[in-house]
Formats: C-alpha cells, sequence, structure tokens
C-alpha cells in the first residue's frame, strides 16, 4: 500500500471523509453543517484535519461558494465510493435483520399523507421492533432526496425522468373540480369554459399537482381567474370549506368532506383526470423485508383507496 494511502486508512475518520464529502457536493461549508446536523466550526475543524493529514489545500473558496482542488478531486471520487458500498452494506444487512429491529424510512408526496399514516400505524402495531420514518413533501423536495439517496423508498405523483429509478404504480389518484357544496355550480353540468370566471385556488409553485393541471389546463386553452394560490393540500381543503373558490384536487385527499356533504366534485367535462401515485426507489436499492412488507401493506391499501374513489365519480 502506498505511503500516503496508509497515512489517510490511519488518521482519517469516516466521519471526517462524510463531512468532507458533503461540503464537496453542496459546494457549501453550511449547508454540510445543516445536513449532517452540525456546526459549522466542527465542520471546518474535521476539514482542517483531513488537510493537515494530506498536507495539501482540498477546497479553494470563490465567493460564496468552495470548490475542490485537484487532490480534492481525487479524494472525493474515492470517498464516494467507500460512503456508498458502506450504505450498501448497511442495507444488507438490514435486509438480513429483517423485523430484528432496523428502520424504514419513506418520503411522500403531499397528496399521499392522507393514506400512508394508516397504513404506517397498522405496519407499527404488527411490528413493534421496526422504527418507520416518514417525511411529508413537494415534487421538488422529494426530488432531491431520491438524489442523495435519503430514504428506502418514496410516492411520487410521477416517476422521475432524469434519475436512474425503479418505478410502479401504486394507486388511481383521481384529478377532478371541486367546491364547497353549498356553491351554485354543484349539481349543474358544465364545460370547462363555464369555469372561467370563478375564482380558483391554486396550489404553490415546485407542487406536482399544480404542474400537471398547468399543461391540462393549457391543452384544453383555459386560464383559470387564481384568486389565492396556498401552500398544500391542507391549505387548500381549508379554502373550499370557507367557500373562497373552486380548485382541481386529488378525490382521495378530500374524500372524508366529500362523505360528509361538505365539498362536491363538480361534473366538468373531460374531468376527472386519472393521475396515479408512484412507488419510486434508486436503482440498485437493497429493500429490508420490513420495508418490502411496508409497500405490500401500502399496495394493498392503495386497491382499496382506487375503488373508493371511483365511487365516489359514479
Amino acid at each position: 500500500m502506498p505511503e500516503k494511502i496508509s497515512l489517510l486508512a490511519r488518521n482519517a475518520t469516516l466521519r471526517q471523509l462524510q463531512v468532507f464529502e458533503s461540503i464537496a457536493r453542496h459546494h457549501s461549508f453550511s449547508k454540510a453543517a445543516e445536513e449532517l446536523h452540525l456546526t459549522q466550526p466542527t465542520v471546518s475543524m474535521q476539514v482542517k484535519k483531513l488537510v493537515d493529514v494530506l498536507e495539501t489545500p482540498l477546497f479553494e473558496q470563490i465567493g460564496r461558494k468552495v470548490y475542490l482542488t485537484d487532490a480534492g478531486q481525487v479524494l472525493y471520487d474515492c470517498a464516494s465510493v467507500v460512503l456508498n458500498q458502506l450504505s450498501f452494506a448497511e442495507q444488507k444487512i438490514n435486509h438480513i435483520k429483517g423485523f430484528s429491529g432496523g428502520s424504514v424510512k419513506l418520503s411522500v408526496i403531499s397528496t399521499a399523507q392522507y393514506f400512508v399514516p394508516k397504513v404506517v400505524y397498522d405496519f407499527t402495531q404488527a411490528y413493534p421492533d421496526v422504527t418507520v420514518i416518514m417525511r411529508v413533501g413537494n415534487k421538488e423536495t422529494l426530488l432531491d432526496r431520491i438524489a442523495n439517496n435519503k430514504d428506502d423508498f418514496y410516492l411520487l405523483g410521477q416517476p422521475p425522468e432524469a434519475l436512474n429509478v425503479e418505478s410502479s404504480q401504486l394507486a388511481i389518484n383521481p384529478l377532478a373540480f371541486v367546491a364547497n357544496s353549498k356553491h351554485p355550480l354543484v349539481g349543474r353540468r358544465l364545460t370547462i369554459e363555464d369555469l372561467e370566471d370563478e375564482p380558483f385556488l391554486m396550489r404553490e409553485t415546485g407542487s406536482g399537482i399544480r404542474a400537471h393541471i398547468e399543461k391540462v389546463f393549457e391543452e384544453f386553452g383555459f386560464q383559470p381567474h387564481i384568486k389565492m394560490v396556498l401552500g398544500g393540500n391542507e391549505a387548500i381543503r381549508l379554502g373550499l370549506l370557507q367557500n373562497l373558490g373552486i380548485t382541481v384536487a386529488s378525490v382521495p385527499t378530500l374524500m372524508n368532506e366529500i362523505n360528509q356533504g361538505e365539498i362536491s366534485i363538480l361534473d366538468v367535462e373531460g374531468f376527472p383526470i386519472n393521475r396515479h401515485w408512484y412507488l419510486v426507489h434508486s436503482k440498485g436499492k437493497v429493500l429490508s423485508i420490513a420495508a418490502e412488507k411496508l409497500i405490500e401493506l401500502l399496495r394493498t391499501e392503495g386497491e382499496k383507496l382506487s375503488k373508493k374513489a371511483f365511487q365516489k365519480l359514479d
């Protein structure tokens, strides 16, 4: 073994490599500190220790960003391989462990938060030794987590095209025009042109539903009269209950309010639009037995949810 590599192996720690890799990936000490839940001085100290071992600079700072030196690029290539192999080993060990402890990490698109928690609850009741960590976010948030291999698997409204993933349909997620049940348009047969002057509640930028709705509206040549831009399904739900306007929403997310007669599906020609939730994970990801079991339960619940949604649309 070359002397320098031997010196690095003896004196560098995995934590230092992890810190170094995060800085290189983000081009930022502060973002690395945030990702690793460390203070910025701690991050700087870890890198300084690596620099002292190698006796050469690893980063150069230009403006607010930091960039790898030639030596830093060499170390980054090697560190990435080491950390990826450790992650792969952990996945395989978790698979061997099965239900004897361990955890399942998943991130879901905001529309899926209305049915996933029930499945997670049922799963944790059946397998109390397994910890489930679930995060909810919009499309942009989930794409970032996929790119950085943060979770075991993901639920998205559309599989990402630019990332190296495997995906499959989990459940149908129909999108329909909806309004407060007291709205005068409820019960009428409508065309999309009938809705041009109606106050419209729009999801925030970065939402997968917003991107899909905008594409559909463009195909119809329809420009909604946007009254409010609301961040998240809960805000949309409250806006509908206050009769602030109409919107296009995921029918399953409003199932309780539709069943209670508070919100109604508008009969608009060309709608509902059949969308899907997709199960996504990185290619080559080794799923634990626990993750596979949770996915199995999600598929079962997804089938039930699809049937209920179609019944409401008939």
